[in-house]
């Protein structure tokens, strides 16, 4: 039975066509015949809901990681041994 898989995947290099697949959700299947006609509506609204709800946390957990690695290298590179160095360098010598 064939079905419909979201892929989130983050691009590296937007002139390439490879990317990295963080994360898979396949949404659940419609059967309809487990479906009661007075309350098919809400039940697939809940699915709907919930799955929804799945996907753009994930979403944002990935766009967090992104920004918490951007963020991180940036701090490590500011307090790195070597620009220290070059910061202590510049204040001996009144700069």
């Amino acid at each position: 039975m064939c079905h419909i898989r979201v892929l989130i995947c983050r691009v590296d290099d937007p002139t390439s066509d490879q990317t990295t697949e963080l994360a898979a959700f396949d949404l659940p299947a419609a059967d309809s015949a487990a479906l009661q006609p007075e309350t098919a509506l809400d039940e697939l609204e809940t699915i709907t809901q919930e799955t929804g709800n799945a996907i753009l946390r994930r979403v944002l957990q990935a766009q967090w990681d992104v920004i918490d690695a951007e963020l991180t290298e940036r701090h490590r590179q500011h307090f790195s041994p070597s620009a220290g160095a070059r910061r202590r360098s510049r204040a001996r010598h009144g700069r």
